[in-house]
């Protein structure tokens, strides 16, 4: 299905008087379902957004491509001498993911480390359609604030900057910015308490495990929309193994710099987003 980005619901999202929602609640899901930095973040991956612009991102597209990387890791690491399965392999990659490379022609994706940039490129995709789907959806809530806020289906509150869970996360930031992580500096902005919609539930079973601990995640903003509504979730079956550093699953950190530096943030785009998480370790 072809969306236009045209729709009210897409354009001049901006803080609401009438909403109910605080400001800083209104102000954080202006930032997660803002089109244009998903527009730049497709720009950042080198696609070609004429060929297929957000409102064409599928879900099976995305599938589609992780089995060609997959396909293309099994020829790699069976030292395949074929270049013409690796070009074909490479050809329909690119075809199916439309880039735009400028002058330059397409690279031919045959190393591990190639394989393992383009499968984070489709991590971020499944998230950014998630994000756009949700904004797309038709809702009955007039308030268009508050019907993006709903589609979420997380309570979402801004913790007090005197509380001492604040005081308590920002002696944690200070105290895990690893001295190698020295380019930047990390303040925080706002936090927020976010309660997933029957997420207490399912970790309830998880609570009397003895190694629980408060762990960082860092992602892109654009993918926040989806890991809000659906939760932090491992990479599908068709992903390549090889894409991850320890294998698919869910990846935290016990030093906010470690994390941060996967919010991809800018001197352009300073502000990012991380969660802080209790992780029930086990053994």
């Amino acid at each position: 299905m072809d969306y236009s980005t045209d729709d009210v619901n897409t354009q001049n999202l901006a803080v609401d008087k009438k909403c109910d929602l605080p400001e800083p609640v209104q102000k954080l899901i202006i930032k997660i379902f803002d089109v244009s930095i998903m527009k730049k973040t497709l720009l950042e991956f080198e696609l070609d957004t004429e060929k297929m612009p957000l409102g064409k991102l599928s879900k099976k597209q995305i599938k589609s491509g992780y089995k060609i990387l997959s396909e293309l890791l099994t020829l790699i690491n069976k030292g395949s001498t074929s270049q013409n399965k690796l070009i074909d392999a490479t050809n329909r990659f690119f075809t199916l993911i439309p880039h735009d490379f400028g002058v330059n022609n397409a690279p031919l994706l045959d190393n591990v480390e190639l394989i393992k940039t383009k499968a984070a490129m489709l991590d971020n995709l499944l998230e950014i359609e998630i994000a756009y789907s949700l904004l797309k959806t038709e809702s009955d809530e007039s308030n268009i604030m508050s019907a993006h806020y709903l589609k979420l289906k997380a309570n979402i509150a801004p913790l007090p900057r005197n509380s001492p869970e604040f005081d308590m996360i920002q002696e944690y930031v200070r105290n895990t910015h690893a001295a190698t992580h020295s380019s930047y500096t990390l303040e925080i902005e706002e936090v927020f308490k976010v309660v997933r919609e029957g997420e207490d539930k399912r970790f309830k079973p998880f609570k009397k495990l003895h190694n629980r601990r408060l762990l960082w995640h860092g992602s892109r903003v654009t993918n926040f929309a989806g890991i809000i509504s659906q939760g932090l979730r491992i990479a599908p079956p068709e992903a390549p193994v090889t894409g991850y550093m320890f294998g698919k699953g869910v990846y935290f950190a016990d030093m906010v710099s470690k994390s941060a530096n996967y919010c991809c943030t800018s001197i352009n785009n300073p502000t990012g987003l991380m969660l802080l998480c209790e992780v029930a370790l086990g053994n």
